[in-house]
């Protein structure tokens, strides 16, 4: 009895394993055990990635740390260059004013030139005046000074844009906001003395002009000009008087609303011509 159902176990044992369902479930769950490894080692994967760039970002953080800091480092210098150009440009002015009959009065206003170029001498700050009116007072001052020669060498006329680059340029590290800039031109046209004053065209452009500047005039140049030429494009006007182009398509579109330039559009632009109804009128 004990024999057979020793043979029994074993014939049972022998069945399972042999049986189609046993072989598939092995290999399912090596299969099973393969994906997890595999899936474990594809996460172990991506975080390393993910760590490799946060190092590389870091890195270059660093790197960019490093030029600021560097950057800044070379500044200093220059500007302990500048401040010894602006001393050097008072001893200079000092020792022109001293010395009027040993140079000659072209080799003053050279020499006056090239210490333009260099900059303001002692541009206005808040922290040198009393007080907000007297700040703006005298940077209204120092703008007269320094664009009035600029406006008369563009045509008699300067856009406020490229007044306050020009400002700002020789003023060096201590730069204005374009709000105060702007109140400081209000008040140039208070000023008596000033050769130049700040107008507004007709788009709303507002730019400083030199001080006998009339737009009847103005319009009466430019219209002569197109008779001398034809015709003409903001891009040849802007050529011819040295102004913008901006600044020129502007005063062409004035002239033409007062009835004295007719205009021809093409593929090519705009172009102006003489209104010749007002002077063939019978």
């Amino acid at each position: 009895l004990v024999e057979n159902r020793v043979r029994e176990v074993k014939i049972f044992r022998n069945g399972i394993t042999s049986s189609p369902t046993y072989e598939q479930s092995e290999k399912l769950s090596s299969f099973c055990i393969y994906s997890s490894i595999q899936s474990t080692n594809i996460e172990n994967m991506r975080r390393a990635g993910i760590i490799s760039i946060e190092r590389q970002l870091e890195a270059k953080r660093d790197q960019n740390s490093q030029s600021i800091s560097q950057a800044f480092q070379d500044l200093t210098p220059l500007i302990t260059m500048a401040k010894d150009m602006v001393s050097l440009a008072k001893q200079i002015t000092g020792e022109i004013s001293k010395k009027k009959g040993a140079i000659t009065e072209d080799e003053a206003v050279q020499l006056k030139a090239h210490l333009l170029s260099l900059g303001i001498e002692e541009p206005v700050t808040r922290e040198n005046v009393e007080s907000s009116s007297s700040y703006f007072s005298k940077l209204s001052e120092e703008c007269i000074a320094v664009l009035s020669d600029p406006v008369s060498k563009s045509g008699g006329m300067l856009t406020l844009f490229d007044a306050y680059v020009r400002v700002n340029r020789a003023r060096g590290f201590d730069l204005i906001s374009p709000s105060d800039f702007f109140r400081a031109c209000k008040l140039i046209n208070n000023s008596s003395t000033s050769p130049i004053r700040m107008v507004t065209l007709r788009s709303q452009l507002r730019v400083l002009v030199n001080k006998d500047y009339e737009p009847s005039k103005l319009k009466t140049v430019i219209v002569n000009l197109i008779e001398e030429n034809g015709s003409l494009t903001a891009e040849q006007l802007s050529q011819k008087r040295q102004i913008p182009m901006l600044l020129a398509k502007e005063l062409l579109l004035d002239a033409e609303d007062d009835g004295l330039l007719c205009r021809d559009e093409t593929i090519e632009g705009i172009c102006f011509f003489p209104n010749l109804f007002l002077t063939n009128i019978p």
